[in-house]
């Protein structure tokens, strides 16, 4: 009788697992990134990424999604010879492909690739400029690519706690791109097919 308990528990674990991935099941979740902050003598600084995302999984274990690109900069000089403050608010949008590996029940790993496009706006208020009030602006647009790797802990069969590490090119044409190691921590909640 034990071992036929323990044999319908696991294959109840087993379900599970497969409904939080299968075709159909709904995916929402916001991670933060991108966290820091420096001050010494001359300079401080603070800033954040917040990463809302949607995506509906097409195949058993292949979620096709996008999420929004909301951060926030501050710099401040303090230095004797220029004093200086650097705003920069940046949002976008991208889509992502994301392919979920075999696991157990409670914990889940997967693969990510994802493009898209943002734009900056950046504010500097400064000793140094001649324009009114000594200050300038500068907004742009700019491309993103880029993979990852993320592990999801499932709390219930409907939540998880997210984990990703990824790498992340961004340009403004193939000429001027830059690289950056991005790790960013969120929740998720998993909706199934048929509820």
């Amino acid at each position: 009788m034990k071992k036929l308990l323990l044999l319908g528990i696991g294959c109840a674990i087993s379900a599970s697992a497969m409904a939080q991935t299968e075709k159909g099941s709904k995916f929402i979740g916001v991670s933060i990134g991108n966290i820091g902050y420096q001050k010494d003598n001359y300079f401080s600084s603070i800033g954040a990424d917040l990463n809302p995302s949607a995506g509906v999984f097409v195949t058993d274990n292949l979620l096709l999604g996008s999420g929004l690109q909301v951060g926030y900069r501050r710099t401040k000089s303090n230095g004797n010879s220029s004093n200086y403050t650097n705003r920069t608010i940046s949002y976008g949008i991208s889509p992502f492909a994301r392919y979920y590996f075999s696991g157990a029940a409670t914990h889940r790993f997967f693969g990510q690739v994802s493009g898209g496009v943002a734009r900056y706006n950046q504010r500097r208020e400064s000793d140094d400029y001649v324009s009114p009030g000594g200050v300038s602006r500068d907004n742009s647009t700019y491309f993103t690519y880029g993979g990852a790797l993320g592990y999801n802990y499932f709390l219930t069969p409907g939540a998880a706690l997210e984990v990703t590490a990824g790498y992340n090119r961004f340009g403004f044409d193939e000429r001027s791109t830059n690289g950056s190691f991005n790790i960013q921590a969120g929740v998720a909640v998993f909706l199934p097919s048929k509820l």
